[in-house]
C-alpha cells in the first residue's frame, strides 16, 4: 500500500510541476523535461529504498541512507528550481550600443 503512496504522491507532484510551468508560461526544452523527470525517479528511488529498509528492520540503516540519499534529492531540487524552472526576465542582459 505504501508503495503505491509513494508512486501517487510522485505522479501528484510531476502533474503540479507541470502546471505550474503552464501557468507561468515557461518554455522547457526537451533536456530540462528529462533532468525533472530524472528527478522525480530520483525521489521515488530514495523513498524506495528508506521503505525496504524500514521493512526488513533496520531502522539505522534507513536513517542513514534516507540521510546520504536525502541530501542529493534536495540538493538537485534547489539546482532545478533555480536554473530551469525561475523564469528569465532578461534583467542581467547588457546591451552594447555600440
Amino acid at each position: 500500500m505504501t508503495h503505491l503512496i509513494i508512486g501517487a504522491a510522485c505522479m501528484a507532484g510531476l502533474l503540479l510541476l507541470i502546471e505550474y510551468a503552464r501557468k507561468r508560461a515557461l518554455d522547457l526544452t526537451w533536456w530540462q523535461w528529462g533532468v525533472t523527470l530524472l528527478g522525480f525517479l530520483y525521489a521515488v528511488f530514495v523513498l524506495e529504498v528508506i521503505l525496504s529498509f524500514m521493512q526488513e528492520d533496520f531502522a539505522r540503516g534507513a536513517l542513514v541512507m534516507g540521510t546520504l540519499l536525502g541530501f542529493i534529492g534536495v540538493a538537485w531540487g534547489v539546482l532545478l528550481a533555480r536554473f530551469v524552472f525561475t523564469p528569465d526576465t532578461g534583467a542581467g542582459e547588457e546591451t552594447s550600443d555600440v
